[in-house]
């Protein structure tokens, strides 16, 4: 199974360490967070990933170039910031069968990459989401469940609205099928195609969107109230 890694953010919440790099590229210890990622993505078992690259793609380009601790890589531009999808549909005609899509400010342990491209009972999924569960929800996009399957994604619900307290960690297991739903996404209210969006055409259009309750460390790079805390957590 191939990883898609979405790293072409400019990550303007961050300046002034972004002003020279892309976001995926600032160091949490002794390594860039897209470092991180692609190690933790070869350690779920994953032999080739696509890096969605745009804003400094160099210093992306430079430092992994065409293979990385094992892993082959491949590079694809997106020369404007039109979103998640947008980004995501770049690679539509080089996977083939179902893949996994890692958002490139988003790190997980190896272990949620594992459960998401193994073999098991989930496989009547068409697209499966990796969830955790927080103490404020209306922070995140909040999951509306039942049972396994997610029936809808609530963006950032107003406290005390939110469905449950499961949120979207930015890791997921699509199928051929996220394309489809992809070119028939509208622009968000902020003038981008959004994955989310994408997502919930599949929900809405009958496709069975599930989840995966994932209980290990999940940590965002937003902003650098989030950049202090990494830094005190991550030392290697």
């Amino acid at each position: 199974m191939k990883a898609v890694v979405l790293a072409g953010g400019k990550g303007v919440r961050l300046r002034p360490y972004t002003e020279t790099l892309p976001k995926a590229m600032i160091k949490l210890g002794s390594k860039p967070l897209l470092q991180r990622i692609l190690e933790n993505t070869k350690q779920a078992g994953i032999k080739e990933a696509m890096l969605i690259v745009g804003y400094k793609k160099e210093s992306i380009e430079d430092f992994f170039r065409e293979e990385f601790k094992g892993i082959k890589l491949s590079y694809f531009v997106q020369r404007q910031q039109l979103g998640t999808a947008h980004a995501l549909s770049l690679v539509e005609e080089f996977v083939d069968g179902n893949f996994l899509a890692i958002n490139g400010d988003v790190l997980v342990e190896s272990t949620v990459l594992e459960e998401l491209a193994k073999e098991d009972e989930f496989d009547l999924f068409d697209t499966l989401i990796a969830a955790r569960e927080v103490s404020d929800p209306w922070r995140y996009g909040c999951l509306l469940t039942s049972g396994n399957k997610v029936k809808d994604i609530i963006e950032k619900p107003s406290p005390g609205q939110e469905p449950s307290n499961l949120v979207n960690a930015g890791v997921y297991r699509f199928s051929q099928n996220i394309f489809g739903a992809i070119k028939k996404t509208d622009l968000s209210k902020r003038g981008e195609f959004e994955l989310v969006d994408s997502i919930k055409i599949l929900i809405k259009s009958g496709v069975l969107v599930g989840y995966r309750n994932y209980t290990g460390r999940c940590s965002e790079l937003g902003d650098q109230s989030d950049l202090e805390k990494l830094q005190k957590i991550i030392k290697d």
